[in-house]
């Protein structure tokens, strides 16, 4: 079998402060192979961003440091490559599509420039004027958009042009972070559509960051759930969705239920997300975990089958034991609280 085009194993990353640290990933493992879509799950802090960046080599120069575990790309080993040494690979074969494409597109550059640069970059032997209306074409949008700035656009045509960046670089693995974040409903719709008919047609790899499961379980055949810095269970997307194996994760799928109780509350997961100033002994979810027990904060448990799928796995000592998801099925109820409406 081929080398995944990206595999990080055990990975640890640490911010650095003036007066503080924080440990940012703690542990975190995942690949992605040839024509693979792969959802990244969790809360906002829980170390997804940190992990695509890292894979890119985009972390902050002076301010990060990879302290553990490794990165490589199509089985070459890249985690202490020098910053000047990440420009072959980036674009080609990993691109990413970032959160806020505002923040990213260049404001007194037409679209046509801002497409054209990264394919005189990665493809230089084509056509630049006619590469710009196939991928235009290709994220749906129409070729007039060429001309325009990217204060003229819709959030939604943002994040199609910064898919056509991304895709003039003719990537093996697109990711993409948030693409959905701050959009209407109806326009969430279209790019995950969009999405869905990119990795068909050309056959690219997807790794999608979100916080939407909705998102994930309609497009992602793999899924990652991250917790604090650590990855705490992998496997199939529809079968983590179906049948959940760590606590955490049935209670990020209760929490994201639209139904309201009596009150008119949502569901919400006990507790506080823990500091990343320190590092976890155990498992970093045992402070809101209602079934935790004694040794769950003084050792961390290891990947573990989930219901005897070997390709479903998660860290919790319940699994361990033999104790198993059956035997704690309504942990979705027990581990979320009504704590006020969200939005």
């Amino acid at each position: 079998m081929s080398a995944p085009i990206l595999s990080i194993n055990d990975l640890q990353v640490t911010y650095h402060a003036s007066d503080r640290q924080v440990f940012a990933l703690q542990g975190a493992t995942l690949k992605a192979g040839a024509s693979e879509t792969i959802g990244v799950v969790g809360e906002s802090g829980s170390g997804k961003s940190t992990i695509a960046r890292a894979a890119l080599g985009l972390l902050p120069s002076g301010v990060a440091e990879i302290t553990g575990g490794s990165i490589a790309i199509n089985g070459r080993d890249v985690t202490g490559l020098r910053r000047r040494d990440w420009q072959p690979l980036r674009g080609k074969p990993i691109a990413m599509v970032f959160q806020d494409p505002l923040s990213f597109l260049n404001p007194v550059m037409r679209v046509d420039r801002q497409i054209g640069e990264a394919i005189r970059r990665h493809a230089p032997q084509r056509s630049t004027k006619d590469r710009v209306v196939d991928l235009l074409e290709l994220v749906q949008l129409p070729a007039s958009v060429a001309r325009s700035y990217p204060h003229e656009l819709s959030g939604g045509m943002r994040q199609r042009v910064l898919m056509a960046v991304a895709l003039a670089c003719e990537p093996s693995l697109l990711i993409a972070d948030e693409p959905t974040t701050a959009l209407d409903v109806t326009t969430q719709a279209e790019i995950v559509k969009l999405l869905r008919d990119i990795q068909r047609t050309l056959g690219v790899s997807v790794l999608l960051i979100s916080h939407n499961l909705a998102v994930v379980a309609e497009l992602c055949d793999q899924m990652y759930v991250m917790y604090a810095g650590r990855v705490v269970e992998s496997g199939p997307a529809d079968e983590i969705l179906s049948h959940p194996g760590h606590p955490y994760t049935y209670g990020l799928m209760t929490a994201a239920r639209s139904l309201r109780d009596a009150d008119g509350r949502y569901a919400t997961i006990a507790g506080d997300v823990p500091s990343l100033a320190e590092r976890f002994v155990g498992c970093p979810f045992a402070a809101r975990c209602p079934v935790a027990m004694e040794h769950c904060t003084q050792l961390a448990p290891p990947p573990t089958s989930v219901a005897g799928q070997a390709n479903h796995v998660a860290a919790c000592w319940h699994l361990v034991e033999g104790k198993g998801r059956d035997d704690h099925r309504d942990i979705a109820g027990a581990g979320a609280r009504h704590e006020g409406v969200q939005a």
